[in-house]
């Protein structure tokens, strides 16, 4: 391993971790945004040194990087629609901080050797979040649920999120969660709330799962990282996020069926059986959970659709290039600030209402084409090209409920599983 894909190796393992910089009042700028527009500058000048060729043979390498750049362009263009083009900038800041780790990862981490170090980086560190979430969520049960979220208030959220961001989290808390009369506190870890953590173990989980299927390597070790990956996802309450695990499962069980040796198959096969039968014991509260996405009466899902009708609203005002990138608090609240809870709650409404109908053609094609790119290689690499086609599943189910692509961690780490499937067919050294 040279030391470029090395020091990538270590960006990644950062990154669930990363710090924030509080450089004002009103910004807060996360350490890993800084680190990878570094690395990427470094790695930009060392390409544009050997050749332009070189550079524009990388980046035509994968559909998914013309899908990344032309969904780029028409944030950057819908910008001009605005009306509040700073918020529309800051916005597409986010994305210029984090994009370029999609070719990071396509140029750095190239072959079988650093695939499966990178694999393994991003699992370890989805089981040390996991553990921090899991003792985060036990612990009010031995120092009491306001003294443990008045402590992540003040002393976490600001240092992983923000001083600023920390403090609207605080005012517009999605932390708690009532579940047969009894209100918790849930998983949140180092995430701002408990639907970005879920996220981030959705799109991370299922590498695990898959290794542990159809590799030999560390087995029980996988096992248990999938037991704690699984139960703090459950712990996080996201019923976006139970739908989004139901629909990576069915993809892991129907892709990879026929590839699973007979033993994958009966600990599949027994697992979710087990699985069933110890919810229908004393998996209630999360049966309650996620049967209640169902239930239009509810008091969360009638301001949700609330939400989506409002989004509607706008969208059908200026369907063809949005209220532009960054807007979409301004056009259902003008009175709000940048730093606002208003969304869509559905990543396609806000992308396009904000974009328009071209800006959400360009992420599905980018998000198509990569689970198209892992299909056509289940067979030559089994485990990443399952895996992803499961994250890309758990994202775009979970992403009908939430707007993820604007939280920098999230979006790291599926610009890392966009860019895994292009990564097996660079077999030329580009370094």
């Amino acid at each position: 391993m040279n030391k470029w894909s090395f020091f990538i190796l270590l960006l990644v393992a950062y990154l669930p971790f990363q710090m924030a910089l509080n450089l004002s009042p009103d910004i807060d700028l996360l350490s890993g945004r800084v680190l990878i527009l570094g690395f990427f500058g470094l790695w930009l000048l060392r390409q544009v040194s050997r050749g332009p060729k070189r550079l524009f043979s990388l980046f035509a390498a994968s559909r998914s990087a013309w899908g990344l750049a032309a969904f780029f362009i028409i944030s950057a263009a819908s910008i001009l629609a605005a009306v509040n083009h700073i918020w529309g900038l800051r916005k597409l800041l986010v994305f210029v901080s984090v994009f370029p780790l999609y070719f990071l990862i396509q140029a750095l981490i190239k072959n079988d050797e650093n695939r499966g170090k990178l694999l393994y980086v991003v699992i370890g560190g989805a089981a040390v979040s996991a553990g921090i979430a899991l003792a985060q969520f036990l612990s009010q049960f031995i120092f009491g649920l306001d003294a443990v979220m008045n402590f992540w208030a003040a002393h976490v959220v600001p240092l992983f999120s923000g001083a600023t961001f920390g403090n609207l989290v605080a005012s517009n808390p999605s932390w708690l969660v009532n579940v047969g009369g009894q209100t918790t506190m849930r998983a949140i870890g180092l995430f701002p709330d408990p639907h970005m953590l879920a996220f981030y173990l959705g799109l991370t989980a299922p590498f695990s799962f898959t290794l542990f299927l159809l590799e030999k390597r560390y087995r029980f070790l996988l096992f248990i990282v999938n037991c704690l990956l699984l139960t703090v996802l459950l712990l996080t309450f996201s019923r976006g996020g139970y739908l989004g695990l139901l629909a990576a499962l069915a993809i892991i069980g129907v892709g990879g069926w026929r590839r699973f040796s007979r033993a994958a198959k009966k600990f599949f096969g027994s697992g979710l059986l087990l699985a069933a039968v110890i919810f229908l014991l004393v998996g209630w509260p999360v049966i309650t959970r996620l049967t209640s996405s169902f239930d239009l009466s509810e008091g969360s899902n009638l301001g949700r659709l609330a939400i989506w009708r409002e989004s509607w609203a706008i969208i059908k005002s200026s369907p063809m290039i949005g209220v532009g990138l960054g807007n979409y608090p301004a056009a259902a609240d003008f009175s709000g600030a940048y730093r606002s809870a208003v969304t869509s709650h559905n990543l396609y409404l806000d992308i396009w209402a904000e974009t328009g109908i071209l800006g959400l053609a360009a992420w599905l094609a980018l998000v198509f084409s990569a689970a198209k790119a892992a299909y056509r290689r289940l067979a030559r690499d089994r485990a990443v090209s399952l895996a992803a086609l499961a994250s890309l599943a758990y994202f775009s189910v979970h992403a009908f409920f939430e707007t993820p692509i604007f939280n920098p961690t999230v979006l790291a780490f599926l610009m890392i599983v966009l860019a895994l499937p292009s990564v097996m067919d660079i077999k030329k050294d580009v370094l």
